[in-house]
């Protein structure tokens, strides 16, 4: 089974599209540009798209998480967080 992890690259794709798609809809709502422009319409389905697909990792992430926490120890999923999340062992103040 293919995993379908978000690479580098592709978060930099997508970034681009977002960033793209709010200034097309942001022209459109100053004005600059007619709202009805299928250019409008393509910023506005992808912007969806970059949403579903934040979405989608947010949840695999809990999902992961949730398995870690049912299958390790406390000690094991301490080192699963370390590893995976380090900034939120650095938000917690916790040692390295």
């Amino acid at each position: 089974m293919s995993r379908l992890d978000v690479t580098k690259e592709k978060a930099a794709k997508l970034s681009e599209i977002e960033d793209l798609s709010l200034d097309t809809i942001k022209e459109a709502l100053s004005g600059k540009v007619d709202a009805g422009e299928e250019e409008v319409k393509v910023a506005t389905k992808m912007l969806s798209v970059v949403a579903k697909n934040r979405q989608t990792m947010t949840n695999r992430c809990a999902i992961e998480y949730n398995m870690a926490a049912n299958v390790g120890t406390e000690e094991q999923l301490k080192k699963y967080v370390a590893v995976t999340n380090p900034q939120i062992q650095k938000a917690l103040g916790a040692k390295k």
